[in-house]
């Protein structure tokens, strides 16, 4: 089973840098705060990047256990 990705939506402040890096993973919603709306929509280097440029570390990729 594939790890999965979340969005802490307390934390998300909306800069869209996540949407920048991998675009067909992530995506803004009406409220501005990401949501994950493919988690296979980008490679792995993508979605790595996009988790690492977010400012407040709010995505996360969870193993499944």
């Amino acid at each position: 089973m594939a790890a999965e990705i979340t969005v802490d939506r307390d934390r998300c402040m909306g800069s869209g840098q996540c949407t920048f890096y991998a675009p067909n993973t992530f995506d803004l919603d009406d409220s501005d705060i990401a949501v994950v709306t493919d988690p296979h929509g980008d490679s792995d280097e993508k979605i790595k990047m996009a988790i690492t440029v977010c400012p407040t570390r709010s995505i996360e990729r969870v193993a499944p256990e």
